[in-house]
């Protein structure tokens, strides 16, 4: 039946983008990789992560794929982890970018500076343009109890954390974390650029924002007042729930993609195509294939 349904996606990508001069956008996404060397913990398989890795890689390599992106949480707990699964990430025949999740700063304090590094990421936060999309990739850690901060962001972290008590959100969980006001600043200003310059946009971050969940962003109530003010904004992907999950508000498709790490002998990550009016997801393994219409 998925088979059938891939070769729908297909024909639907043919019908609905005939003659265009503009190019297709087709790009690789998993998430939640979130490798260590250490023993199954419930449903997390951590040490099959690396096979499953390798034959996400391959599959992505089949493709002339303009970029893939991981949605954080490359390791669960140990530094050392990062070699391990960043050799499997440097088979990508196409360029990978990263974006940071909680377990990313699960380490310890003598590494989380060099992460960045490790990584390969130059800047925390950023912005890709390709064609006449903007991939836009946020830094959820920023306020958070385990990401290395200014005194500045230290004292938003606290002052977030405690409304959010204060307001017995659900969300409100140490393993969550929030944008800054200088990030969401500086995102703004992405939106603006993109709407003038009639770019549509894709946000890429660790965490969910919308449906409502105890797994979201601190701040994602303002996170979403800030998107659906910018027709731009077709889409947001995220990881960190490794259930998965779906929600349509004003316009913007809210993805969760399902974590790789879960399950023993099962896989999750997707091949994503971006037409004019259409986004099409191809997933694989426990990840769903839908198409995602852009108003």
């Amino acid at each position: 039946m998925k088979k059938i349904f891939l070769i729908i996606l297909i024909f639907l990508g043919g019908w609905y983008y005939p003659g265009s001069s503009q190019k297709v956008i087709t790009i690789g996404v998993v998430t939640d990789v979130q490798y260590c060397n250490c023993n199954t913990d419930g449903t997390r398989y951590y040490k099959s992560s690396l096979a499953k890795l390798d034959e996400c890689i391959k599959f992505f390599n089949q493709y002339k794929l303009d970029f893939v992106t991981h949605l954080g949480d490359l390791i669960d707990r140990d530094f050392t982890g990062y070699d391990s699964v960043l050799t499997r990430f440097k088979k990508s025949t196409a360029p990978v970018y990263h974006v940071l999740g909680n377990h990313d700063f699960n380490i310890g304090n003598r590494f989380k500076k060099e992460a960045l590094q490790k990584i390969g990421l130059e800047q925390y936060y950023y912005s890709k343009v390709i064609e006449d999309w903007q991939f836009i990739f946020l830094n959820g850690d920023e306020l958070s109890f385990f990401f290395p901060k200014t005194k500045t962001q230290r004292d938003e972290t606290q002052q977030l954390y405690k409304r959010l008590i204060a307001k017995l959100k659900c969300n409100a969980l140490p393993w969550n974390g929030g944008i800054s006001k200088k990030q969401m600043s500086w995102l703004k200003l992405q939106l603006e650029d993109a709407a003038k310059s009639n770019r549509k946009v894709v946000i890429v971050c660790h965490f969910p924002v919308y449906p409502a969940a105890c797994h979201n962003l601190w701040n994602d109530e303002e996170l979403i007042s800030l998107l659906t003010k910018y027709k731009c904004v077709k889409a947001y992907f995220c990881g960190h729930n490794h259930k998965g999950d779906y929600g349509f508000k004003d316009g913007i498709h809210y993805i969760t993609f399902k974590g790789m790490v879960e399950t023993a002998d099962s896989t999750s990550f997707s091949k994503v195509t971006f037409t004019q009016d259409s986004i099409f997801v191809e997933g694989h393994g426990r990840e769903l294939s839908r198409r995602l219409k852009i108003l």
